[in-house]
């Protein structure tokens, strides 16, 4: 029922005055808000016939259930009763609420820390919503990202500015090849405009035509900081720099909105075309709760002119409903108050595997395999081929990988030609590769991309730390990510500072990911023959040194051999002589002590074992246990400085279990790696450094 048309004057009324007590304010926002009064003022008669249609009553309930939900929530927010954080949408509420009248089976929403409408919109389980936030086990995650780390079979969230993004836009990929009219939306903020990762997404995007549509939500403020401050130009000109269309609406004008709406989501889903949306909304309520410093009386204005308002004070079955919704959502805090915590036994197991530390090693001597004569880059290229031909949902991508280039070291060579649908060519975009494969993975798909040089891997450390290691906890082991992130590593190429290096130290302490280190003293299938098949993401490195080199023939005397365990290690040793020292190197290094086994041992008088982790996170320390219980003494060797280093880890590991060593780390100094090749060689490790390494430990055993 509509009330008296002199209430609606006397509302309209109400908000001209507020404006008119404000307009001499001095202006620190560029005249933005202005702008945004201008829009709240005209769509003030639009929002009235929306809400009030039959045909939208859905919608604006939904809205009202988004508004009464956070409300609850702020409520327990400030009298402490959620942990951590909350962000909400107060003000914001039609963009979720129209959005799930769009939504089909197949398509997919992502959305960033101010998520609570869209997930209720998309899902509508704002009981699962409540639960999760006061952290009970019947959360929608059991209670484990609380606020704003959010999943559900048709959503995901995630706090990180724009990191979803490229993870959306793998997903739209899957829709796009997989899913018949499937789409994407995603929803940012426009503080989210200064990160690069917005723009590496519009481009791929682009470049690829996919059903992507991201809806900006411009509330003028990132945290405290008005828009003048942050964002430069015009918003809707920066996808149109990449030939995306744009489009701009507000959430006051809601016929208007919903009609642009509306009209992206068909786009995307008729002609697989993305559409970058531009949503002027106003947030009521602070960032998160006592971080708020605009103006009380410019946040009253646009209280005045609140949709949601609208429809209570408008409309009696509208406030009627608000009511009736009040009373279920408080009934159903005090029942998810008394909800069982989850077990700390469930959510700790990850997926990497896992090595007994004192289960007894299987050795066998490592076989020629047929293609070891070929060269190592060109076995790899037979090993990604196999999987791209026997998994049909396996995709490759990466920088420069089309043929007839096939990649800067050539491991792709030929992969576009075979598998022209699945090995994709990639702008220098390494963030936004990395989450695109794993917005693949989360479909189902496994996903090989690659670094060109591992150096800059550290372009995607957002996309491995915060995405895919966490997806399996933060969702509540409901997300497999099935990763693999090749990254070629190491010097004595003549690169320089930013293309030598060996990274592994940064990786290895990553949760819930696998850090694999190939070396070319046995086939990529042997190494790899389950190590590309975990259900959580790898990254993968490859050594450029070895890429040229065929795998390794031992000389007389010297027998290779490879343990049983699932990811093996490699051991190469002296056929007839007992060990008294262990000597433990992964990756290329591992064969360039292996080249030189007979000159080390000539030069230091000792013999050793070269024990040869594939895996370096986690460690299988059984191998290693064994062979330093037995010789008292360990020398690590690596690429990179030895400070922080896997060496260091092995030593802590070995310490805490009380076996008695002696040990020495040898790594490359901690500077950059030169190019002139006499500065390079003294930069890394050195046969010379190894020597003295070994003589170090003779003489103290001495």
């Amino acid at each position: 029922m509509i009330v008296s048309a002199t209430t609606k004057r006397e509302i309209a009324g109400m908000a001209v005055s507020l404006i008119e007590a404000i307009s001499d304010r001095p202006a620190t926002d560029g005249g933005l808000i202005s702008t945004a009064r201008i829009a709240a003022q005209h769509g003030f008669d639009a929002a009235l016939r929306f809400i009030e249609e039959p045909k939208n009553r859905a919608e604006v309930e939904c809205a009202l259930r988004i508004r009464v939900v956070e409300n609850a929530l702020y409520d327990l927010f400030g009298r402490g009763k959620l942990h951590g954080t909350i962000h909400t949408c107060i003000g914001q509420e039609f963009s979720g609420a129209i959005l799930g009248k769009y939504l089909r089976q197949h398509d997919y929403v992502t959305s960033n820390h101010r998520c609570h409408g869209h997930f209720i919109g998309a899902t509508g389980n704002w009981r699962g919503l409540v639960d999760e936030l006061l952290g009970n086990q019947h959360g929608v995650c059991a209670g484990i990202g609380s606020s704003q780390h959010l999943w559900a079979d048709n959503f995901m969230s995630n706090g990180q500015q724009g990191g979803l993004l490229p993870v959306a836009a793998g997903i739209a990929l899957d829709r796009k090849t997989r899913v018949e009219g499937g789409v994407v939306i995603s929803f940012i903020g426009e503080g989210t405009l200064g990160e690069g990762i917005v723009y590496e997404t519009l481009n791929l995007d682009a470049l690829w035509d996919l059903p992507h549509v991201i809806v900006c939500e411009n509330n003028f403020y990132s945290q405290s900081t008005a828009q003048a401050f942050s964002v430069a130009g015009t918003i809707a000109e920066r996808a149109a720099g990449f030939g995306v269309a744009s489009a701009s609406a507000n959430t006051w004008d809601l016929p208007a909105f919903d009609r642009t709406l509306k009209t992206a989501i068909d786009r995307a889903r008729s002609d697989r075309q993305p559409t970058f949306l531009v949503l002027t909304t106003y947030r009521l309520n602070p960032h998160s709760k006592g971080d708020d410093q605009r103006d009380r009386k410019e946040v009253e204005w646009f209280a005045a002119r609140d949709p949601a308002k609208l429809a209570i004070d408008s409309f009696a079955h509208f406030a009627a409903k608000s009511r009736e919704f009040e009373e279920e959502v408080a009934d159903y805090v005090a029942l998810a108050a008394d909800k069982p915590l989850l077990s700390p036994t469930h959510y700790f197991p990850d997926q990497r595997p896992r090595f007994e530390a004192r289960a007894p090693s299987v050795w066998t001597a490592v076989d020629s395999l047929p293609g070891s004569d070929l060269r190592h880059v060109q076995q790899l290229n037979i090993h990604y081929r196999d999987h791209l031909e026997t998994d049909p949902n396996a995709y490759f991508i990466g920088e420069d990988i089309a043929d007839p280039y096939g990649g800067a070291f050539k491991v792709a060579k030929g992969l576009s030609t075979a598998f022209p649908t699945r090995v994709r060519t990639t702008p220098i975009s390494e963030a936004a590769i990395v989450g695109i494969g794993i917005g693949l993975a989360t479909c189902g798909h496994r996903s090989f991309v690659e670094i060109m040089f591992g150096d800059f891997i550290t372009y995607a450390f957002d996309q491995i730390i915060n995405n895919a290691s966490k997806f399996f906890h933060m969702y509540n082991r409901r997300v497999d990510c099935p990763i693999v992130i090749r990254a070629a590593m190491g010097g004595r190429r003549g690169y320089g500072p930013t293309h030598s290096q060996s990274l592994e130290r940064f990786l290895i302490g990553i949760d819930n990911c696998c850090t694999l280190s190939l070396n070319s003293l046995a086939s990529p299938d042997l190494q790899l023959k389950r190590g590309l098949a975990l259900p959580g993401p790898v990254v993968l490195l490859e050594n450029k040194i070895d890429y040229a080199a065929k795998t390794y023939v031992a000389p007389c005397g010297v027998t290779v051999d490879v343990d049983d365990a699932a990811i093996p290690t490699l051991r190469v040793r002296f056929s007839n002589a007992t060990p008294t020292v262990t000597l433990i190197a992964y990756g290329g290094m591992a064969r360039f002590i292996a080249d030189r086994l007979i000159d080390i041992f000539e030069a230091s008088d000792v013999v050793f074992d070269l024990i040869v982790p594939i895996s370096l996170s986690p460690l299988n320390l059984a191998p290693i246990i064994e062979s330093v219980s037995a010789t008292g003494q360990l020398v690590t060797i690596e690429e990179g400085p030895a400070f922080g280093s896997v060496g260091a880890e092995i030593v802590a590991q070995l310490q805490e279990r009380d076996i008695g060593f002696r040990a020495r780390r040898v790594g490359g100094k901690e500077a950059p790696i030169p190019s002139p090749p006499h500065l390079e060689t003294a930069a890394l490790p050195s046969i010379q450094d190894i020597c003295d390494a070994l003589i170090a430990l003779g003489k103290a055993d001495a």
